[in-house]
């Protein structure tokens, strides 16, 4: 049962936990659940947050119909009206942007309250070496790196 978090019209985590009407399918005795959760995360903040805007532009021209390729970060900081206040704040509160403890200590609470038995992290980012970036922090914050042998 995944639940998009990160691009959802609804409380992905809330949806997770009302699992009672949930049944085992196939081989699975038991049901299982995936988060899914937007994530950029860099040396700083502020890079996550200008990384972050190749993606802002996605849910409005989604929205219109229009399933454009990533913009760079130039292209879309020089989009007049990427994104109307409301929905910025509610992509922004779904998203993680920040420096690699910071942004586990923001999924930690989201992986917990929904009781999810796998996080997926999707970084749509423009550049492809700072997407790479992006996972590898996480892969660092939560010690995985050595575990699964990743590279960046």
């Amino acid at each position: 049962m995944p639940s998009r978090h990160h691009f959802a019209s609804y409380d992905a985590i809330e949806a997770l936990t009302a699992t009672a009407s949930v049944q085992a399918v196939g081989l699975r005795q038991t049901p299982s659940a995936i988060l899914a959760v937007a994530a950029v995360v860099a040396e700083t903040d502020a890079e996550a947050e200008k990384l972050a805007t190749s993606m802002d532009l996605k849910p409005p021209a989604r929205d219109r119909g229009q399933y454009l390729p990533l913009p760079s970060v130039e292209e879309a900081l020089a989009y007049p009206t990427a994104m109307p206040n409301a929905a910025r704040s509610r992509a922004t509160a779904r998203a993680v942007r920040r420096q690699p403890g910071d942004g586990v200590a923001k999924l930690q609470p989201m992986i917990t309250a929904s009781e999810a038995d796998e996080l997926m992290v999707i970084t749509a980012v423009y550049d492809h070496d700072a997407r790479k970036k992006s996972y590898s922090c996480c892969a660092d914050a939560w010690g995985l790196r050595r575990r699964w042998r990743l590279t960046a």
